[in-house]
């Protein structure tokens, strides 16, 4: 699997089944050839400095499964109400 592959994936969260989005980017430890953490847009369309929100980083440990289409996160009910402060 490439991280283009990664990229056209939908998140979503195994607690609600909610979609949270898809990845933007990756968190790596280039030193030790891992990644740390997926990041994904804000939920607002807004620029954070237009009052939007900012980058979501998920933990690679809160990453359950990567499938075809999808990757499943488990994440908090609550996550989603304070994760950008």
């Amino acid at each position: 699997m490439k991280i283009s592959d990664l990229r056209t994936m939908r998140i979503v969260n195994m607690a609600d089944g909610k979609i949270l989005g898809r990845i933007s980017d990756l968190v790596m430890e280039v030193s030790r050839g891992y990644i740390k953490a997926i990041i994904m847009p804000g939920g607002s369309k807004l620029p954070f400095f237009l009052g939007g929100e900012r980058e979501v980083e998920v933990p690679w440990e809160n990453i359950k499964k990567i499938g075809q289409d999808v990757i499943i996160v488990d994440m908090p009910l609550s996550w989603g109400q304070n994760n950008n402060k």
